[in-house]
């Protein structure tokens, strides 16, 4: 029969089965009192006080149904005094879970946790994780470790910019190790500073304990506790094939919701097959734009906003100042969920526009009355139009001091910086220095990220988008927080200037509404065209309604895993839906091909102007090809300088994963194995023919016709004393890798 009290009963066995002893109140309590007078069917207990409640419902009853009912009881005890935030129904087959203050939906679990995992789910600290973390954070700790601990495979956490998600992913690591669910972890990032700087910042909290470094492709990398590498090291000549697929217990992906296509896929793949778990951070998922977060990972087990952050005192506050000037944007080439950046910097680059917004400008930071220009950083749609937003700024900033209308004055500290300013990297770095001499930088999707000047006071937003992953990041260059002991000044709130109407991004990232009294100042809606007449125009409203749940299906397109709908029939729709997912990876290949392209012209140049004088590395940086950058675009971590400009000349090449694991053979055979050149020949043959074909035996190679040339079988037994000594030695070493030698 089914019934409730059928459910409760296969519930007990569960428990039991998961060592709890239901005999023991002091943990677990049936019929548990609610003020009003209900009852919870289970209630967990710890320090006799109560921390999660179990609803049961017969089989065939909405489980979501007995969670809101759990959510009720949660509520009710919580308003009396107690503290539960974890809840879970159950009908004795099917197991859901919710955390209260993780911010995220219920999601599906294998099984029930048992009273230890309760235990440290609430009270994460561990002798390797530092106590200093906030209740937040150990929250995101608890929700990672006990998703793995039931199950899961992959997962993601979503964590608004600055507040703290490598520090939050050192104390998940730690409690893995603790619990015994990881003992090797790859962090992975796409760009060379940031590895550089999360080893630096997982040392300072984990240093005492793990071994931690960067990815070499030496045999060092495995001795490390936690590698930490950009994508295109491991990507390139694929040098991720060098490490046995189940070498990590962890991959941990930062910046997870551009993380799983092109470069990266692959990569994931491999480990994966090795039942390395994954975990994704993020400030953006990516829901629909380039590929779905969530159709990957599933939904993430923890959630903090901005808002949150900005509650809780830890991000600064935004004061908003909305002027719209609206240009038509329809016709703009669409790449991939947002607009093609030339196309639409023709588009918005309109001269009485700039002016305005240099007028509005000056007029929000209230120059006239200060005379002070606080940090502040301008998002453009191109690079023309980041130069005609400079010359409007700098024209406006002579006007109100009264200087000639050419003057020079402010060229030194209203910078444009993009990948074609030469000292791109040194303006940034100056930039990112508090009170900077820079005070208003123009970027074109270079400072959108990646940047860390805590101290910028103004965001100016002259770029429409569609994307809400673009716009989360130009947001979060301001949202940190200043403080006198830190930083030598303070900073609680900054302000956004709007200028292309993106408060309907902003809901749908927060799924909150702005209210109008958020919004400090605003103007009708005006349409500025060419000749810079002002133009009315008419709202759209914007509104859309939830499309509903349909089956996806997943496909791999070059290199890129794309999602489509499930259908008999393959429409137009399907092929723009599928081109709107690859288009930015392609976009990203054809970008990186361009710069090895211009890198290899700068080096050309140098040679053709300095004959025999080495290339001047400062020359080189003047073009924006730092180290870390060329590491980036050739994924080479240990090449120098030199290296670099050796391919460029063509002089060398970098090795693929088996040129290095055939030079490490040889090695090894000279080395370890004190074989003379003739003997290391002979092996080397045998180890070629064996790479090329597999699956063909050492009988076949006997009658090759290069063994012939050499002697054949006879000179094998004069080398090698018999047949059985030559093929034992390969055996030895045909897995001998670089990461051994």
């Amino acid at each position: 029969m089914n019934t409730e009290e059928n459910s409760k009963s296969l519930i007990d066995e569960h428990l039991r089965a998961l060592n709890w002893n239901l005999a023991d109140f002091t943990q677990i309590t049936k019929e548990y009192p609610i003020p009003g007078g209900e009852r919870a069917d289970y209630a967990i207990l710890v320090n006799s006080l109560p921390v999660a409640i179990i609803e049961a419902k017969k089989q065939g009853m909405d489980l979501n149904a007995a969670l809101a009912q759990a959510k009720n009881y949660a509520k009710k005890l919580n308003e009396s005094g107690k503290e539960v935030f974890l809840i879970f129904a159950s009908d004795g087959r099917t197991f859901y879970r919710q955390n209260l203050k993780a911010n995220t939906r219920p999601e599906k679990i294998s099984r029930l946790m048992t009273y230890a995992e309760i235990k440290d789910f609430l009270n994460p600290e561990t002798d390797i994780l530092l106590a200093g973390l906030r209740n937040y954070q150990k929250i995101a700790v608890s929700q990672v470790v006990s998703a793995f601990q039931l199950g899961r495979e992959r997962t993601y956490i979503e964590m608004a910019t600055g507040t703290g998600k490598t520090i939050t992913a050192a104390g998940i690591i730690g409690k893995l190790y603790k619990v015994g669910l990881v003992r090797r972890v790859l962090f992975l990032v796409d760009r060379d500073s940031l590895a550089e700087q999360t080893v630096r910042s997982f040392n300072k909290v984990l240093g005492d304990t793990f071994k931690i470094n960067r990815l070499t492709g030496t045999k060092e990398d495995k001795y490390n506790d936690i590698s930490v590498s950009t994508i295109q090291f491991l990507y390139v000549n694929d040098k991720y094939r060098a490490y046995p697929n189940n070498f990590f217990d962890l991959v941990i992906l930062d910046e997870c919701h551009r993380s799983y296509f092109g470069d990266w896929h692959t990569v994931i793949e491999h480990f994966r097959t090795g039942k390395a778990k994954v975990l994704g951070l993020t400030a953006t998922p990516s829901d629909k734009e380039t590929q779905s977060t969530d159709d990957y990972f599933g939904e993430p087990v923890f959630r903090y906003s901005y808002y949150q952050g900005v509650k809780d005192g830890i991000l600064a506050f935004t004061e908003r100042y909305k002027f719209l000037t609206n240009v038509d944007l329809s016709g703009i080439h669409d790449m991939g969920f947002d607009f093609e950046p030339e196309d639409l910097g023709r588009r918005v680059d309109v001269p009485r526009r700039n002016e305005l917004i240099a007028e509005k400008y000056f007029e929000v930071i209230g120059y006239e009355q200060t005379h002070t220009i606080p940090k502040t950083l301008v998002f453009a749609a191109s690079i023309a139009h980041a130069n005609h937003l400079r010359d409007a700024l700098i024209t406006k900033y002579n006007e109100l001091n009264k200087l000639p209308k050419d003057s020079s004055e402010a060229e030194d500290f209203i910078v444009v910086i993009h990948n074609q300013v030469r000292n791109a990297s040194e303006l940034i770095r100056k930039f990112q220095e508090i009170d900077s001499e820079i005070r208003i930088a123009v970027s074109v999707d270079m400072l959108s990220t990646g940047i860390d000047a805590p101290d910028i006071e103004v965001l100016v937003m002259a770029r429409p988008t569609k994307s809400k992953i673009l716009y989360v990041q130009m947001k979060g260059r301001a949202t940190r927080k200043c403080n006198e002991q830190e930083h030598g000044k303070t900073k609680e709130s900054f302000k956004l200037i709007d200028f292309v109407d993106l408060a309907g991004i902003e809901e749908v990232v927060t799924d909150e509404t702005l209210e109008t009294d958020e919004i400090i100042e605003t103007t009708e809606e005006t349409e500025v065209s060419s000749d810079g007449e002002k133009i009315p125009s008419d709202k759209e409203d914007g509104q859309g309604k939830e499309p509903k749940e349909t089956e996806k299906i997943e496909m791999v397109i070059a290199d890129v895993p794309v999602w489509i709908v499930k259908s008999e029939i393959v429409t137009s729709s399907a092929f723009e839906h599928i081109r709107k997912q690859i288009e930015p990876q392609l976009k990203a290949i054809k970008e990186k091909t361009v710069l090895k392209e211009r890198f290899v012209q700068a080096v050309l140049s140098w040679e053709a102007l300095n004959p025999g004088i080495p290339v001047d590395e400062k020359y080189l940086e003047a073009f924006g090809f730092d180290i870390s950058t060329l590491r980036d675009i050739y994924g080479e971590v240990t090449a120098t300088y030199k290296d670099f400009i050796d391919v460029a000349l063509g002089k060398t090449r970098f090795k693929t994963v088996e040129e290095k694991n055939r030079d490490a053979v040889i090695a090894h055979l000279k080395e370890k194995k004190h074989l003379n050149d003739e003997q290391v020949e002979f092996i080397m043959m045998f180890y070629d023919f064996k790479k090329r074909n597999p699956a063909l035996t050492f009988t076949q190679f006997s009658n090759s016709q290069l063994l012939q040339q050499k002697g054949g079988i006879a000179r094998i037994k004069g080398l090698f004393g018999s047949l059985d000594k030559f093929v034992q030695l390969y055996d030895e070493i045909k897995a001998v890798s670089f990461l051994d030698v």
